[in-house]
């Protein structure tokens, strides 16, 4: 009989068929991977339509339905660092339910197909898996720049603020290792834009440069005001996220947010700086309040001055031109000339007309007749 209903007894070193029919000899590499589950983890972005699997992801939701016949079934989100997919369970589904959490890493068999253009899993068995029986690097993806480099690069573009307070402001918060220990590793959003580690210091990297561009172009705008307020729009996303096994929202995120946690962060510390101007941090507060741009869009108050315009555009570019990139890359190994229905922005993305070929030995054209996808 198989240990606490799960296919691997980390201890005896025997996988257990999930069906309990038959018990298998597992190698046991010791050292760091003592206890790790004996299956190969099967990463999303490897997954092909029509292949019968076994491997262990992220159940970060989950939720009972009915279908129009009256079965109830299992409707799953299921996570990796490579991204995420659909998974439903049609037999067994209110037993199998009551295994696990969401949030929970499972082990799961499964056969993968196509539903309206998309993958998803039809699940057969399922289980939660022990913590120490998986490598926590395979679920939560990664900046994929050197972020010690962007840090520094930060640190590079406050330094060339010339208003005193606003750069004696963000050297207090640079100086502040709680803050910005937790700012180096937090996401920019739970999944849509820079949703990794490192993705907050990467995204605020990216409006500080874009804000910088945008001052160029309107000398007219406050620079300081602005670059401090790029800096800070979504210093409140250190408490607004947790990020063990997958990224999702804090109590504090879903009860206050980020735009209120940030302006409190930044309200504490301008308390200490002696004699920093009223006006100064009114207009600061407001950047951060306004940043999203639309009350629809989570905006605490609307953008009201040339600057909170301006911070509201360079955000939503950066926002959805990574969340762009990451549909297009997604897609990457497809030969279609647009990418599936993307429910969110609610069109389907051009990726590029296809490579031709000259049509005497086959070879591609690498001139203007081939076009690539976006880089």
């Amino acid at each position: 009989m198989r240990p606490n209903s799960l296919p691997f007894d980390c201890q005896a070193g025997i996988y257990y068929d999930v069906n309990c029919k038959i018990a298998i000899p597992a190698l046991i590499h010791f050292g760091e991977t003592q206890g790790r589950w004996p299956v190969p983890k099967l990463f999303i972005s490897e997954l092909k339509p029509n292949l019968e699997i076994a491997s262990l992801f992220v159940a970060s939701e989950k939720q009972l339905r009915t279908a129009r016949n009256g079965t109830v079934y299992l409707d799953l989100k299921l996570l990796d660092k490579t991204g995420d997919i659909s998974g439903k369970m049609w037999e067994k589904a209110v037993e199998a339910s009551a295994g696990f959490q969401s949030g929970d890493i499972v082990y799961l068999r499964a056969r993968t197909e196509l539903y309206k253009d998309r993958m998803q899993l039809s699940i057969s068995e399922i289980m939660p898996v022990p913590a120490g029986a998986y490598d926590p690097a395979d679920f939560l993806p990664v900046c994929p720049y050197d972020r010690d480099a962007l840090f520094e690069r930060l640190g590079k573009l406050l330094s060339g603020t010339a208003d005193c307070f606003a750069r004696r402001l963000c050297e207090a918060i640079l100086a502040d290792p709680e803050i910005m220990t937790r700012f180096k590793l937090a996401p920019a959003a739970k999944s849509m834009h820079h949703a990794y580690i490192g993705g907050l210091l990467e995204h605020t990297l990216s409006v500080i440069t874009l804000v910088y561009r945008i001052c160029n172009h309107y000398p007219d705008l406050d620079r300081d005001l602005l670059i401090a307020g790029a800096f800070l729009h979504d210093i409140g996303k250190i408490g607004e996220f947790v990020y063990d096994t997958h990224i999702d929202y804090s109590d504090a995120g879903r009860l206050v947010g980020h735009m209120v946690l940030g302006a409190q962060i930044v309200e504490d510390k301008i308390r200490t700086i002696e004699g920093f101007p009223a006006e100064t941090s009114l207009l600061l507060k407001h950047l951060i309040l306004s940043h999203h741009g639309e009350a629809q869009f989570g905006a605490v108050r609307l953008p009201a001055s040339k600057e909170a315009f301006a911070l509201h555009l360079a955000d939503d570019l950066d926002a959805k031109m990574n969340a762009i990139n990451r549909i297009l890359a997604n897609s990457a190994d497809d030969d279609s000339t647009w990418t599936g229905f993307e429910t969110i922005f609610g069109r389907h993305f051009f990726r590029g007309f296809p490579k031709q070929n000259d049509g005497a030995g086959g070879d591609e054209i690498s001139g203007t007749g081939a076009i690539a996808g976006p880089a």
